[in-house]
């Protein structure tokens, strides 16, 4: 088992990112802080875990398949959502969420379908080439090029022309 000192080193730095990470997944904050909270959980118990690579990589795979897991739950497939909800969803003062989803290009990000934007989060928010994307969804490199035309040609028909610039230069 991990000292407290040490979890509160990973949260510091890696917190605000697999928060981003989570919400980005769900489009939800709650369950977002969540997962990060049960990530960091996980982390903490697991007294397995050795530097097989880097820390930010492995909680970020802890946090995506914990999403995952969560999209495909009964629960969140079951959810009723009502109009009041989600108007207060977009009334809390989280302001390091609230940051991300002010653009125009994080809303469009968000309202693609999972498997675009997982793709272009990756590439674009992490930085992964396509090669560590596939290796890091278990998917052929081809398949992850063919879902990033899919996604920037989505992206395209909602941005704008300078928020489009963004993402047409790569």
């Amino acid at each position: 088992m991990m000292d407290s000192l040490e979890l509160e080193q990973a949260v510091d730095e890696y917190g605000e990112h697999l928060l981003k990470m989570a919400f980005f997944y769900l489009r939800d904050r709650e369950a977002a802080k969540d997962i990060v909270q049960d990530v960091f959980i996980s982390y903490y118990n697991n007294p397995n875990y050795e530097e097989q690579g880097k820390l930010r990589a492995y909680l970020t795979k802890m946090t995506i398949n914990r999403c995952k897991d969560y999209l495909r739950s009964w629960s969140f497939r079951h959810l009723k959502l009502s109009k009041n909800w989600i108007d207060s969803i977009h009334t809390e003062q989280d302001a390091l969420i609230l940051q991300e989803e002010r653009t125009e290009l994080a809303v469009a990000v968000l309202g693609l379908p999972i498997k675009y934007r997982e793709i272009i989060i990756f590439y674009y928010y992490e930085e992964y080439n396509m090669r560590e994307i596939a290796a890091f969804l278990h998917l052929s490199e081809n398949t992850v090029k063919t879902r990033m035309i899919k996604a920037r040609k989505l992206l395209k028909d909602q941005l704008t022309d300078e928020n489009w610039e963004v993402l047409s230069d790569e």
